[in-house]
């Protein structure tokens, strides 16, 4: 009899260890809204190799996603946190999902504390893989006139040999007030977007930017250009709502990702419908709004003039969006503000200090991330670049990312080279 309860208790604890790795498992599409915090540290078969660093996504008031990437061998993974200020730890479990041999491991965290600083360790099969005060992420503010910056860029992940994204990588991470988030203007990785290419062309060269600073990117022309974009860019990301288009705020801006395509857009008529509820909801309720996305509208670089973002600027003056950032071009060029009718204020003559841009907005194109036009000489003179000079405030044919800095009801933007880390433009919005 003592033998057959004994034989009964270790089955129930296989079960039961077979359904806690089967909850670890889960797929990263059933995310628990709550975090499942544990205490399971223990060592659970081979230490998994670390093929891609953690890195940041979702980083709301209260809650974020950790994701890295390992062999096929994990079984299990979860993530401990620790508080700065107080030291008080938690450890949560995650989900594993396959993908193209490699296993994605993710946890999503919530109950975290606003505006507030934690150190965090990645552990698979109870393995430590990635830890210290290195590793850490600043929850979002909860008080809106928080003060905060973010940076952006487009045009990225270029093949190893002709890319430099590892020079504005660098800029940001020595940057002595880190920005709180990053936003990536389509065309995150060459030549189609491919996953397989993600590991050397992006996530290596940004590991120190991704690992503390969460990245919103939208899909570009090259991003559209694999066999499956959902296979690829979608799944290598956890993005808010659609993932192709979608919205998110932070302390007291709007930010709306686009999702331009081949510039055509991505379901064009229920995106821009999409578009306009959600400025017409949210009118009102911030002193900033951001819109980004991969193709430019009018513009004197070497890409045409795209109708469909054009056709977007009586949208933009109407609903008060403040900028447009933009990728496709590799180089920079910040154009004078504009209105409904696609008119530049020629009324303005001081393109260093904007106050009371009402129903007007400024459009930037940062495409130089990973790559430049070394074919093309820039020159807004030029009737091959463009028919109207005039509309350019700003450009500069150099490696560039954009630093943009709102606090309360100022804007300041500063366009940085990223060889260098000096600025090169800049220029201030007042309310």
């Amino acid at each position: 009899m003592n033998n057959n309860i004994t034989i009964l208790k270790r089955f129930a604890i296989s079960i039961g260890t077979l359904s806690l790795l089967f909850l670890a498992c889960n797929s990263t599409n059933q995310l628990k809204k709550n975090s499942e915090k544990t205490t399971i540290t223990e060592v659970i078969g081979i230490k998994p190799d670390l093929i891609r660093e953690p890195y940041l996504q979702k980083v709301r008031k209260d809650s974020t996603i950790i994701t890295w990437k390992t062999n096929g061998i994990a079984k299990n993974c979860y993530v401990s946190i620790t508080e700065r200020a107080t030291k008080s730890n938690s450890i949560i479990k995650g989900y594993l999902t396959p993908h193209e041999g490699f296993m994605f491991n993710e946890v999503a965290i919530s109950g975290l504390k606003p505006n507030t600083i934690y150190n965090y360790s990645i552990y698979s099969n109870g393995h430590l893989l990635a830890g210290g005060t290195d590793y850490y992420f600043k929850t979002a503010p909860k008080d809106k006139n928080s003060p905060f910056s973010f940076y952006a860029l487009g045009d990225i992940g270029a093949k190893e040999q002709g890319s430099f994204a590892m020079e504005p990588a660098n800029r940001i991470t020595e940057l002595a007030i880190k920005p709180d988030f990053g936003l990536g203007l389509g065309d995150i990785v060459y030549p189609k977007g491919e996953s397989k290419n993600y590991d050397n062309h992006l996530f290596k060269p940004f590991k120190d930017v991704f690992k503390n600073i969460p990245f919103y990117p939208v899909a570009g022309n090259h991003d559209w250009l694999s066999v499956n974009h959902d296979e690829n860019f979608k799944k290598e990301w956890n993005l808010p709502n659609k993932e192709y288009y979608y919205t998110f705020s932070y302390a007291n801006t709007l930010f709306i990702g686009l999702d331009s395509r081949d510039g055509n857009f991505y379901d064009y008529e229920h995106q821009t419908v999409w578009l306009k509820k959600t400025l017409s909801e949210n009118k009102g309720k911030f002193d900033w709004i951001v819109v980004y996305l991969h193709h430019n509208g009018k513009s004197c670089t070497y890409k045409q003039d795209y109708e469909h973002v054009i056709s977007l600027y009586d949208v933009f003056a109407s609903y008060n969006v403040d900028l447009v950032l933009n990728g496709h071009a590799h180089t920079y060029e910040r154009l004078k503000p504009y209105d409904a009718n696609g008119n530049i204020d020629s009324s303005q003559n001081n393109h260093s200090i904007y106050e009371n841009l009402e129903n007007q907005f400024i459009s930037i194109t940062i495409g130089a991330g990973g790559k430049i036009n070394k074919k093309w000489e820039p020159n807004p003179n030029n009737n091959k670049n463009c028919d109207d000079g005039t509309i350019v405030a700003h450009s500069e044919h150099v490696a560039s990312f954009g630093l943009i800095s709102i606090d309360k009801k100022t804007l300041s933007f500063k366009g940085i080279n990223s060889f260098t880390g000096d600025a090169f433009d800049e220029f201030i919005i007042k309310k």
